[in-house]
């Protein structure tokens, strides 16, 4: 269909949408923007002024950012993601890769070590373009996937991310992935930033404790992977798919880890996210430096594209105001 019938349907169906998840999706989005642009614009007064750091969250893209924004993004990367799985011409002439020598200079290390790769990203732009990315560089991609929907959307979505490089995993296969990893060489392909039956890593975001789901690209990575993060966003005229860092193998052992802060941090027990009350409870800042350092890139990524980011998503913040 054309962009102008779903215009049309997004300004119908979105206050429909926002009246009856006003204290669900819609109220989260509201609650976690106006928590990250108070977080944001105190950081920027506490350093006077000084000139940002480029790897600093930048506070006028959250300034002008509300709810509808948000979900805006979701509804057209969505289409944007779902047209580029379909190989549509008009969506593949817009996606662009940029730093390609990172993910490239990755494979060749780790082909050195006789070590599989982990391309790690968020859901965040076209997010069902990014592992389909990754058979650029593989013809080996592994790409592990949560339960979504009913088996007739489960097996339309598998179709279309079907790629003669990738191979579809649940997370029940986890052990076999693994295997099959180390075996093949090849990419480990992962969103983050959600889970539903697994336990995550508590992390900082916006100066809040979070949830970001790095427990397997942790253990692969002390047992020899290398990580590579890498993010979408999508422009007028352009998909951006970009690689940002390369985690070489067993990264927590071979860096200093940074100051460890020992006290828990108290997080109400209501809510969906994963884990028992006395875990949401007692929730810890994991500050292993391979977490903290990509927990510290996802900030970023999120405060300088925050209207293309999930951020209604049980669980991506444990705390709530």
């Amino acid at each position: 269909m054309p962009n102008i019938f779903y215009s049309a349907f997004f300004a119908v169906v979105f206050p429909i949408y926002k009246v009856l998840h006003k204290k669900r999706a819609y109220g989260r989005v509201e609650k976690h923007l106006a928590a990250a642009k108070e977080y944001v614009i105190r950081k920027s007064d506490d350093t006077n002024k000084m000139p940002r750091n480029m790897k600093s969250p930048n506070p006028d893209a959250l300034a002008t950012i509300n709810a509808r924004d948000t979900f805006k993004g979701i509804f057209w990367n969505a289409l944007e993601s779902y047209r580029g799985l379909a190989h549509i011409k008009s969506v593949e002439k817009r996606i662009v890769y940029e730093n390609e020598h990172i993910i490239q200079g990755a494979i060749a290390e780790c082909a050195k070590q006789n070590a599989p790769i982990a391309g790690i990203s968020i859901h965040q732009g076209a997010f069902e373009l990014l592992h389909r990315a990754l058979c650029r560089y593989s013809e080996h991609v592994h790409l592990i996937t949560d339960s979504v929907g009913d088996i007739a959307f489960r097996e339309v979505l598998k179709d279309l991310r079907s790629d003669p490089h990738l191979t579809e995993y649940h997370p029940d296969e986890t052990g076999c992935l693994i295997r099959e990893l180390f075996r093949t060489k090849g990419i480990l392909a992962m969103v983050i930033d959600q889970g539903k039956h697994t336990k995550g890593n508590t992390v900082s975001l916006f100066g809040r404790p979070s949830t970001l789901y790095l427990r397997l690209p942790q253990k692969i990575n002390e047992m020899g992977a290398g990580i590579v993060t890498f993010r979408t966003w999508s422009e007028k005229k352009r998909i951006v798919i970009r690689f940002e860092k390369y985690y070489p193998p067993k990264y927590d052992v071979t860096h200093k880890p940074p100051h460890i802060n020992q006290n828990t941090i108290s997080a109400p027990t209501c809510g969906t996210h994963a884990g028992s009350s006395d875990e949401r409870a007692n929730a810890t800042i994991d500050n292993s430096p391979l977490v903290t350092g990509i927990a510290r890139e996802v900030e970023t990524w999120i405060a300088e594209h925050p209207e293309q980011w999930s951020w209604n998503y049980h669980g991506n913040f444990i705390a709530t105001l």
